[in-house]
């Protein structure tokens, strides 16, 4: 076979599937046009003076953090494909929760998802196990579009342990920056009820559907500092949390 009748093949096969394309180039730029939507709609402020200066401190460019307005919710995420082109976004209500140095730490958490290429990996999994499935179909028919689905189960649980790791990873960078800061945090988010409880309580169904949940329990997130020893990171030692900051 040519390499213009293997070219034409190669073309012919993917016009088949142009709806699959289409729906990974929608994900993707959808993504990548997630912080511009964010800052479009919801016109973040800027991060108060003292701290802009604490999350400089941790590594990240203050300009890279919005601020939403929503006192009533604590909120932090990333949004984005990479550090050069994300935001991380926090809630006015994260601000009231935490004080300087520990907004700072859990900013520097979601910004390690941008800076360490978390996003790619989480959706490049799901993209690659739908071309996968599509040559597999193409190539084996019926039975390969079988084999394709029976395989939707394990790609579940591929995803979920990657997106646990991801955020551990998250906790062991923010831990490096921050210091004791990032641990005080999750701690005082945890007693506000914020971040989930330290294990998963309820019955055996409740306690599965927690185990398939995207973001590991927080009792297992703190064990992990502690073990890594990333706890006393290199950050700057916060001034203690009171009851009424």
């Amino acid at each position: 076979m040519t390499l213009h009748s293997r070219l034409s093949t190669v073309l012919s096969w993917a016009s088949d599937w142009w709806e699959l394309w289409a729906l990974i180039a929608v994900g993707l730029v959808g993504v990548r046009l997630a912080p511009h939507v964010v800052a479009r709609s919801e016109r973040p402020g800027s991060l108060p003076p003292d701290v802009a200066r604490a999350v400089e401190r941790v590594g990240v460019p203050p300009d890279r953090v919005g601020v939403l307005r929503r006192d009533g919710r604590v909120l932090a995420y990333a949004a984005g494909l990479s550090a050069g082109h994300g935001r991380v976004f926090v809630s006015t209500g994260l601000l009231r929760e935490l004080d300087a140095a520990g907004v700072a730490a859990v900013v520097r958490h979601e910004y390690a998802h941008l800076k360490r290429r978390h996003v790619p990996v989480r959706v490049g999994i799901p993209c690659v196990y739908a071309v996968a499935w599509a040559v597999d179909a193409s190539l084996y028919g019926r039975q390969g579009l079988l084999v394709g689905a029976a395989l939707a189960v394990p790609l579940a649980y591929l995803s979920v342990r990657v997106a646990r790791w991801t955020e551990y990873d998250a906790d062991a960078d923010a831990a490096r920056r921050a210091g004791p800061a990032f641990r005080e945090a999750l701690a005082r988010l945890a007693a506000g009820g914020h971040v989930g409880p330290a294990t998963p309580a309820g019955g055996r169904l409740r306690r599965l559907l927690a185990s398939l949940s995207m973001h590991p329990p927080l009792g297992e997130r703190l064990r992990r500092l502690e073990n890594d020893g990333t706890s006393a990171g290199e950050g700057p030692t916060p001034r203690p949390m009171h009851g009424d900051d």
